[in-house]
């Protein structure tokens, strides 16, 4: 049973591809959500169950917490539930973990950001996962063993995608390059812009791809429309798409995927994104990025301060289209490697191993 988040974000996302490849004849996978999301209809058709499921509750509100702990016993109980996979590590829930410990279910806790202090509940987790060596190597783990499983995608999603070209009014003959990902300062938007404002070729186009959070003092200087709007002014090569859902058509249209991001990303789901759609990418040497993009193999690194060598890296492969091709190919290849079958068959091992060391007691809540 995984327990996550229901906006279809990244986190979200990575699970539910590694879910859909289990083995479904040895694991019947369960989600509970704290609340409905867009995810739900995939988990549809998918014929994943689910139950919305409501926000953690304050483990010191004595009486509401244990009403809480006895209620999700006896969902655990009603749904034979044998291990729980909790899909974060920043929001640990406290009635679940207490539920799970009492009858004896192995828990697992999924890194997927830096946690750099382990909450009091984090001590009940039977192994930590991380979704990279980086997330892994710099997360506060409590001393509690450490797997590193990557994320997966849905290959056949990225192997085609729709022409989205005429839609937005881009010839066949010009050449794309793409940014995809959250509008934030910290994402390397600026950094895309100046790129965007050394190559002002009129066949060459620059397309944004990503949804707005215009949160005030959120961490990693959010965007608004305004002033991207005032960023973007007089570059007439540079397009912003808002947020798409068929980022697979995106892909399609794009030759070139920079990834200009400014801090330590834990993974960089884009990268493989672009890897599965057979496209090069140009991207900053930050966090867990290095462990999927091999450097003059399927992209080029650069360190984060230099827009010169991400430049430097665009022209080349704009100039070269065999180049993008090889590496483009070569992403393809890292890809079904590394992020399609393996993480599927090391979770499913180590699902097996946890369930086979549950302890055989007896349930003093039958």
């Amino acid at each position: 049973m995984g327990l996550s988040a229901g906006d279809y974000g990244g986190g979200s996302r990575s699970l539910f591809q590694l879910v859909r490849k289990l083995n479904r004849e040895r694991f019947q996978p369960f989600f509970l959500f704290p609340k409905a999301g867009p995810i739900l209809p995939e988990l549809d058709r998918s014929g994943i169950g689910y139950e919305i499921w409501g926000k953690e509750h304050n483990p010191y509100g004595l009486f509401s917490y244990t009403k809480e702990v006895l209620r999700t016993i006896r969902f655990f109980r009603s749904r034979h539930i044998d291990l729980l996979h909790i899909n974060h590590g920043h929001f640990w829930r406290p009635a679940e973990f207490m539920a799970a410990r009492i009858l004896r279910i192995p828990i697992i806790g999924h890194y997927r950001m830096i946690v750099e202090k382990a909450g009091p509940f984090h001590k009940y987790a039977s192994v930590i996962i991380a979704n990279s060596q980086y997330t892994a190597s710099h997360s506060d783990t409590a001393g509690i063993p450490v797997k590193v499983i990557y994320n997966i995608i849905n290959l056949s999603r990225f192997s085609g995608g729709e022409d989205i070209r005429p839609e937005l009014g881009i010839n066949k003959e010009d050449l794309v390059v793409t940014f995809l990902g959250q509008i934030k300062k910290v994402k390397g938007i600026p950094q895309f812009l100046e790129l965007a404002r050394r190559i002002p070729d009129k066949n060459i186009k620059f397309l944004i791809a990503g949804p707005i959070r215009d949160m005030p003092g959120e961490p990693g200087g959010p965007y608004s429309q305004k002033s991207l709007d005032t960023a973007m002014r007089d570059l007439e090569n540079v397009l912003y798409l808002g947020y798409r859902s068929d980022v697979e058509n995106v892909y399609r249209a794009s030759d070139i995927v920079v990834m200009p991001s400014q801090w330590e990303e834990p993974f960089g789901l884009i990268n493989i994104e672009a890897g599965a759609a057979g496209k090069p990418v140009v991207a900053t040497r930050s966090g867990g990025i290095p462990e999927s993009i091999e450097d003059g193999e399927n992209g080029f690194l650069v360190d984060k301060a230099d827009i010169d060598g991400i430049e430097r890296h665009v022209r080349q492969l704009i100039a070269d289209p065999a180049l993008r091709q090889r590496m483009g190919r070569r992403g393809r290849e890292i890809v079904e490697l590394k992020f399609r079958d393996t993480p599927p068959r090391e979770i499913e091992q180590l699902y097996d191993d946890l369930i086979a060391r549950r302890p055989l007691v007896s349930d003093p809540y039958r």
